[in-house]
């Protein structure tokens, strides 16, 4: 059985997705930071980053979420990766960007009280936002009309707009694609 070592309230969330997305049985295996459970001499065998998420699945041992839900997706539902090379890479394209670009911004805003680092934080998302919701303008899903790893990479991230409260509206796009995530089951 796959070991999946982190929380839903951690970078594991696109994992837990995904999991749930192909309906694969997993055992979450919770890891009390407060408790330094990622530091100890147990857990820096399996990931030497003492961070989360982590996978076990047989006899391997994978971390960082992106190289895991791709590993997933390739073992158990490769249509999620795309029909196309050129698809593949635009899954790639756009997890990366969400997580390189956005995440972060989004990360500051649930984890501060700062009013100006707040509004910091609100401000440098405005043109990534943008880019996003002009994207979906165009498409039904991140890769054009079909469901991909690269909406549950992306939806994990943008998801956390709506855990701070932040205002999508001038990104209407962005609202009707999102609606579209968390109305699948998996996201729920």
């Amino acid at each position: 059985m796959i070991k999946l070592y982190g929380s839903k309230m951690t970078s594991a969330f696109r994992c837990h997705i995904l999991l749930e997305e192909m309906g694969i049985e997993f055992e979450e295996v919770p890891v009390d930071f407060s408790k330094a459970e990622h530091k100890s001499a147990d857990f820096l065998k399996l990931n030497p980053n003492g961070k989360v998420p982590c996978l076990i699945d047989g006899k391997l041992v994978l971390w960082e979420s992106m190289a895991i839900n791709r590993y997933l997706a390739g073992k158990y539902k490769p249509e999620l990766l795309g029909n196309t090379l050129e698809q593949s890479a635009e899954i790639d394209q756009w997890s990366y960007w969400a997580i390189l670009y956005v995440q972060n911004h989004l990360f500051t805003l649930l984890m501060n009280k700062d009013e100006d680092v707040i509004r910091q934080a609100k401000e440098a998302l405005i043109p990534y936002h943008q880019i996003l919701d002009d994207h979906l303008a165009r498409n039904d899903y991140m890769i054009g009309l079909d469901f991909t790893l690269a909406d549950i990479n992306m939806g994990s991230v943008i998801l956390i707009n709506l855990l701070v409260k932040n205002n999508l509206s001038p990104f209407p796009n962005i609202g009707n694609w999102l609606k579209k995530m968390v109305a699948r089951p998996a996201f729920q």
